[in-house]
């Protein structure tokens, strides 16, 4: 018994992305300045969550003028990646800080579900899309990568 409330202790608490969290997050996407249009591959930070998040993907997702090619990459290989866009899934917070500081080297936009990513800091943009659609931008992480949205964003959008 004692076993069986350690292991579930121990087991990642976070909730699986929608198709419907991927395309809230691809939407926000199109509204990011200096980003090209059409396809744009999409790094899936590798481990905890990742496939979820391909899941969640389906291969490809388009909205806002983009289409996200997605792929997964380790952290440590985030820097190389020449990407502008990283999704962090849920389940890495450990990870967080470097995951954003490869994201201040590279330009690149963080967008995930998890939104003490985005209340950290660490993170640019977090979605929740259940039970209502809820954008929040951290300037702090937007600011640091060098990161900025089209004005119409902003109404759309709850900074800290």
């Amino acid at each position: 018994m004692a076993a069986a409330i350690v292991a579930l202790a121990c087991t990642a608490a976070y909730a699986e992305p929608t198709a419907r969290d991927i395309q809230v997050m691809a939407r926000a996407i199109g509204f990011i300045n200096g980003l090209p249009r059409g396809v744009v591959d999409v790094a899936v930070v590798d481990g905890a969550g990742a496939q979820e998040v391909m899941d969640a993907m389906r291969g490809r997702v388009s909205a806002g003028g983009v289409t996200l090619n997605p792929r997964r990459v380790p952290a440590d290989e985030l820097s190389g990646s020449g990407v502008r866009i990283i999704i962090v899934p849920e389940g890495q917070a450990s990870m967080h800080a470097s995951i954003a500081a490869a994201a201040r080297r590279l330009g690149a936009a963080t967008l995930s579900t998890d939104m003490n990513c985005v209340r950290n800091g660490h993170c640019v943009v977090g979605v929740a899309a259940q039970p209502r659609v809820e954008i929040l931008v951290s300037r702090r992480a937007a600011d640091a990568a060098g990161v900025s949205f089209a004005q119409a964003f902003r109404v759309m959008i709850r900074e800290i």
